[in-house]
């Protein structure tokens, strides 16, 4: 076995480390004008990396759902890169990644839509879910530390929803998910440096597509995902804190930030395996 097939390298060390890599290839390549805008790219390009390694590439077309999550987010990242070179700002940039997310999930679905009511419901809350997480990012201004941490919550809240439904690809690349976007914000950490933009939504997207995977295609309780979506709302807490108003403050600021997003994530894990009791669980 070599250290690649390893599941923490596979999971944490190497996306974290390509995420880190590439935000900062992409940083540079863009230059002082649009490098610090087009940097969150370096997320979905290091998702897509860590997807080839834990799964690897999928044939085109894709025969499977897992494979239509991979084709979709190169979709996503080409969309939010090409919204971002064109200059589209984030609110309008976040109306064209909305439809994609809507027409990436639908096209997931496929193979069970139509089915049952609690599909057809599944499908719309996942919809409205997204939705209100890229509608929730889309105002921010230009600064990462709320759309970057709520996603990298979120992320760890559909990684153990999957781990405890033993869902262990998905649990695997949202888990992977998470530690690429930690290497962007280590990069504006703890002065920001790049912005979120719209391959930062595009990424966002990806974790919509990942939960929609994880809702059609496994017995895990996905339901108890809606339990993270205060996480993107974890910033108006933070601004409660009486927090200096210096770097040093702001820094501490996203460390509270932290903190308050996971605490839904943590409570969605619980509830997921709370509905998980007397049933098989993950053991991976």
């Amino acid at each position: 076995m070599t250290l690649l097939d390893d599941l923490v390298v596979q999971t944490a060390l190497f996306p974290l480390v390509v995420g880190v890599a590439a935000v900062g290839v992409v940083r540079l390549a863009g230059g002082r004008t649009r490098g610090p805008r087009l940097a969150a790219a370096g997320v979905a390009a290091a998702f897509l990396a860590a997807y080839a390694l834990i799964v690897g590439l999928p044939a085109l077309p894709p025969p499977s759902s897992m494979g239509r999550l991979f084709w979709s987010a190169v979709a996503g990242l080409v969309i939010g890169v090409g919204a971002d070179l064109a200059g589209l700002d984030r609110r309008r940039g976040t109306w064209l990644l909305g439809a994609w997310v809507t027409a990436a999930l639908l096209w997931i679905a496929l193979p069970v839509l139509p089915g049952s009511l609690d599909t057809i419901t599944a499908a719309v809350l996942l919809l409205a879910g997204g939705w209100i997480a890229l509608s929730r990012t889309a105002g921010e201004g230009e600064g990462v530390a709320t759309p970057g941490v709520a996603l990298l919550a979120a992320a760890v809240a559909v990684g153990g929803v999957a781990l405890v439904g033993a869902s262990a690809s998905v649990a695997q690349l949202a888990f992977a998910l998470a530690a690429a976007t930690g290497g962007l914000l280590l990069w504006n950490w703890p002065v920001e440096r790049h912005a979120w933009g719209n391959a930062g939504q595009a990424a966002l997207g990806i974790l919509v597509l990942l939960a929609a995977t994880l809702t059609f295609f496994s017995s895990a309780h996905a339901e108890a995902l809606l339990l993270v979506l205060p996480a993107f709302f974890a910033d108006r807490l933070r601004d409660r804190l009486p927090l200096p108003r210096t770097a040093a403050g702001r820094a501490m600021g996203t460390v509270a930030l932290t903190v308050l997003a996971l605490v839904p994530a943590v409570a969605a894990v619980g509830v997921a395996f709370l509905l998980s009791a007397g049933s098989d669980v993950s053991g991976y």
